[in-house]
């Protein structure tokens, strides 16, 4: 089945010019490893970030607001007139990724470069928790003979409280030409980066040895304070992806979801009212 993705929100496609001017691999994790241009890549000094290939166990059901699906006929038949076309066959697994911790509260989602390195820029950082909070990060895979394995979903769970509602919030909005995005948390504003070996650390955990046979899709960011960030494979690969964030009753900020046009919304197990653009 050939890679496709609905239409992508206005705010992702401005995303994806920005970061198309920032070095970043090329190539889409799930069709094998990108390729880093290191010449492109400003050097830097930092930290030191490790990288470990995230595992594909299953989340307790009360740290995310994912939920998994068997992808019924009957399902497929609910959302035949998703602008992305016929839903792949397969179906939805989800797989805890990381308790994120929040030092500072500051959330922000980049491609796959920033997100490893650590070097997304102040201005698309959010404060979305209390400083010292723990995040867990959940990916909802399409599990597909077809087409493979894709994160669908990745959600920051930020808090205990149910969304009733969602909201994209184009800050937190990335745009990759290397097929893979992140979700960082750093101690302050102002972290300095990792050099750019990080990048090509992260990929080596994906792809040992260049082998793409295990079917990673995701790893963890560590440096000596701790895990900061999780670098994934993006939907279909290199494109705009948007990030709604999910309000509770009280109007409070309790999860953040990047959304990979893999699926539609309705299949996600989210709760509360959609967001009116998810499925454009």
């Amino acid at each position: 089945m050939p890679a496709r993705r609905g239409l992508v929100p206005l705010s992702a496609v401005v995303a994806l010019l920005a970061a198309c001017a920032s070095p970043t691999p090329s190539g889409s994790w799930t069709d094998g490893p990108p390729v880093v241009d290191p010449s492109a890549a400003p050097s830097s000094t930092g930290p030191v970030a490790t990288f470990t290939a995230c595992g594909r166990e299953a989340p307790a059901a009360s740290s995310t607001n994912l939920r998994p699906s068997a992808l019924t006929d009957a399902d497929r038949a609910a959302v035949a007139g998703w602008a992305g076309g016929p839903v792949p066959d397969g179906r939805l697994v989800l797989e805890h990724a990381a308790a994120l911790p929040l030092p500072a509260g500051l959330l922000g989602f980049g491609n796959g470069y920033e997100a490893s390195t650590g070097a997304l820029r102040d201005d698309v950082l959010r404060e979305l928790a209390p400083a010292g909070t723990t995040a867990d990060v959940t990916l909802a895979v399409l599990d597909s003979p077809s087409v493979g394995r894709r994160v669908a979903f990745v959600e920051v769970h930020l808090a205990d409280g149910t969304p009733v509602r969602w909201r994209e919030e184009p800050a937190l909005g990335f745009g990759t030409d290397g097929g893979d995005g992140g979700v960082y948390a750093p101690a302050y504003r102002g972290a300095p980066a990792a050099s750019d070996d990080a990048a090509f650390d992260a990929i080596e955990a994906v792809f040992p040895d260049g082998d793409a046979s295990a079917g990673h899709v995701c790893a963890v960011r560590s440096t000596e304070n701790g895990v900061d960030a999780v670098v994934f494979s993006a939907g279909y690969g290199d494109g705009g992806y948007p990030t709604f964030l999910g309000y509770d009753a009280d109007d409070e900020v309790v999860s953040a979801v990047s959304y990979g046009f893999v699926l539609p919304w309705a299949l996600s197990g989210l709760p509360g009212t959609p967001p009116s653009d998810a499925d454009l």
